[in-house]
C-alpha cells in the first residue's frame, strides 16, 4: 500500500521532517521555508490522537476535578479520527440513484447527491455488520504495523534499510540519506494513530507515577482519569481499537 510520497514539499519538492508536536497546524519545509499543512502529512488520525492525549494531560492535572465531573471530562474529549475511510456502493432509498455507504462507525446518515435527502447508513448495512468489519480492518491494520516493527522499511529515495521504532512516531528519518519517511506510505494511518494514542496514555501515566512517588492513592485516581476519559471518548465515536 506504500505511495512513497514520504514528507515532500509541494513549493520545492525537497524530503521534510514533520514537528515534533502534530498539533502545531502548519509547519515550515527546512530548505524553503515554505508554510506545509501538518494534518495533510501526519494524517487527521495521528493529529487527532495527540488532540486526545493533551486533553488527557490536562484532566491528569487535576485528577479530582477530573473524577467529580467525569460527564464533562468525557464529552469535552477531541473525537479520536481513527474511523474507516472506506466506502460500499448502495442505492439511495428514496429516488434509487447511487450513494457511497460510510463505513466508518461514527457516521449515522449519508445524504443522496442525486436527490438530496437524507437516509440512515443503517438502511444500507447493518450497525453489526459495520462492526464486524472495521474490527476486521484494525486488527488487519494493527497486524501489519508489528510486520513493519519486525522488518523495518527500506528507504524509497536510497533504498537503505531502517528499523522503525516503536514509540508512536508517525515518520522516522533514514539513516543514511536523511530522507523524511512518513509510516502511513505503508501501514493503515489509523493503526499508527492508535498505536501514537497508547504510547501518549503511558507516557502520561509515567509522568504521573514519576511526580507522584509515594501518593498511591493519587497515582490510582489519575490513571482511572486517563482509563475512563480515553475509553469513554472511543466509545462514544464507536471506535473501539483492536487488539495491539
Amino acid at each position: 500500500m506504500s505511495s512513497d510520497r514520504g514528507v515532500t514539499c509541494s513549493a520545492c519538492g525537497a524530503t521534510t521532517p514533520l514537528p515534533d508536536d502534530l498539533l502545531v497546524p502548519t509547519f515550515a519545509c527546512a530548505f524553503c521555508h515554505g508554510t506545509l499543512s501538518t494534518a495533510a502529512h501526519a494524517g487527521e488520525a495521528a493529529v487527532s490522537a495527540d488532540a486526545l492525549v493533551g486533553h488527557i494531560e490536562r484532566l491528569a492535572a487535576d485528577p479530582k476535578a477530573a473524577m467529580a465531573n467525569l460527564d464533562e471530562s468525557v464529552r469535552s474529549a477531541p473525537r479520536f479520527e481513527g474511523g474507516s475511510r472506506e466506502h460500499r456502493e448502495g442505492t439511495c432509498v428514496h429516488c434509487r440513484a447511487p450513494v457511497a455507504v460510510p463505513l466508518d462507525l461514527a457516521v449515522r446518515e449519508l445524504t443522496c447527491g442525486a436527490c438530496g435527502r437524507a437516509q440512515f447508513v443503517r438502511e444500507h448495512i447493518s450497525d453489526e455488520e459495520r462492526f464486524r468489519l472495521d474490527m476486521a480492518r484494525q486488527v488487519a491494520g494493527n497486524e501489519a504495523y508489528e510486520r513493519l516493527l519486525a522488518e523495518g522499511l527500506a528507504c524509497p529515495k536510497c533504498g537503505g534499510h531502517n528499523p522503525v521504532p516503536d514509540d508512536g512516531s508517525v515518520q522516522l528519518i533514514c539513516k543514511f540519506c536523511r530522507a523524511a519517511i512518513l509510516l502511513s506510505d505503508h501501514v493503515d494511518e489509523s493503526a499508527i494513530a492508535r498505536h501514537r494514542l497508547k504510547h501518549g496514555v503511558y507516557a502520561v501515566r509515567d509522568e504521573l507515577m514519576r511526580q507522584q512517588q509515594g501518593r498511591q492513592r493519587t497515582i490510582g485516581i489519575a490513571v482511572a482519569v486517563i482509563v475512563v476519559v480515553v475509553l469513554g471518548a472511543l466509545i462514544a465515536a464507536n471506535l473501539l481499537a483492536g487488539g495491539s
